[in-house]
């Protein structure tokens, strides 16, 4: 697992919405057509981008898609990897802490008081079809 610069807000310290939702848009909503061999234009790939497919001489794989990664981790994506040659596939784990898809809130209903997570607008959750919040 990749750890990304930021621990501060993944500790829970008072984060701009705003600018937080967009860091987050822009994490998950780069251009996945880039060419092979080029900086992934996700700015914070550590991970298999660029790195040589076993499949045939000059494949690689390339970041295709960004999707949070958890139910309950805000700062937890997954980043998933396709071979240029579309032999093979990849996922693998990111922690974005400057770049959270949402935000933890206190809720209460006939349940008593526990925790929801926001998801921040335009962010898409892939693991399930959540309607803009997650009850924990």
């Amino acid at each position: 697992m990749t750890t990304h610069q930021g621990e501060d807000a993944a500790a829970g310290s008072a984060v701009d919405e705003s600018e937080a939702a967009q860091r987050a848009l822009k994490a998950q909503l780069f251009d996945q057509e880039q060419e092979p061999g080029k900086p992934c234009p996700c700015g914070s790939s550590d991970g298999l981008h660029g790195e040589e497919c076993d499949c045939e001489d000059g494949a690689v794989l390339v970041h295709t898609m960004r999707i949070p990664g958890s139910r309950d981790d805000v700062t937890l994506w997954e980043d998933h990897f396709a071979c240029s040659y579309g032999c093979n596939s990849y996922t693998e784990q990111v922690t974005l802490p400057d770049a959270p898809w949402g935000v933890k809130e206190p809720a209460t209903d006939g349940r008593g008081p526990r925790e929801r997570i926001r998801i921040f607008p335009g962010i898409r959750h892939g693991q399930e079809d959540y309607p803009g919040l997650i009850e924990l």
